[in-house]
């Protein structure tokens, strides 16, 4: 083998043993703080946490991630392990549902996109998470936060995430709300309050 292939693939084992290392030094912190009870967060972190987790997957399916975070955002209160979880969550299902869109399609040419905002608007701080994925028909739009509710086919979920998510907004005092297009995508709509004393 010759030395410029063999420190080609050097490189790409060292990028995938750091990659392999960040993900585990986070899976540990994740358990950690499991418990760890409400803290001042900066949520544009933790949302950049979540998707490094993700990255990878998203990135060999050919789905873009386009931030629009607003710099300086007041700290939310929330536990950072069980937030991220939402996150991840939330990234996860709109993967699910680009994947589901480009499986009914003839093509599978076309930007399909993630696009992550933040922003203060009034006393609060909103979190956008939208999708063009294949989106949520209107007949069940009002039933996604039911527990064990699922659109996803047998073995691909459980109907608990965005159950759970809900719970985790509502016990940091924020809440969680969705918009959706048959075809066209879906949007998450996050708000936390700002704590008085930020």
């Amino acid at each position: 083998i010759e030395d410029e292939h063999l420190s080609i693939m050097a490189e790409k084992i060292s990028s995938n043993v750091d990659r392999a290392t960040k993900i585990i030094n986070h899976l540990r912190e994740f358990g950690r703080k499991a418990d760890a009870g409400l803290e001042k967060l900066q949520v544009n972190d933790l949302l950049k946490r979540a998707h490094e987790l993700l990255s990878q997957q998203l990135k060999v399916r050919g789905i873009e991630v386009s931030w629009q975070l607003e710099d300086g955002l007041p700290r939310i209160l929330g536990d950072p392990g069980r937030l991220e979880q939402v996150f991840i969550n939330l990234f996860l299902n709109a993967r699910d549902a680009i994947e589901d869109k480009l499986a009914t399609r003839a093509t599978k040419k076309g930007a399909e996109e993630i696009v992550v905002k933040t922003r203060v608007d009034q006393d609060k701080v909103s979190v956008e998470i939208s999708d063009t994925g294949a989106g949520i028909p209107g007949n069940i739009l009002e039933k996604i936060f039911e527990p064990f509710f699922t659109t996803k086919s047998v073995g691909r979920g459980t109907g608990l995430g965005l159950s759970i998510s809900y719970g985790i907004l509502e016990e940091c005092g924020g809440s969680i709300s969705v918009k959706s297009k048959e075809g066209e995508g879906t949007r998450f709509i996050l708000e936390f309050p700002i704590p008085n004393d930020n």
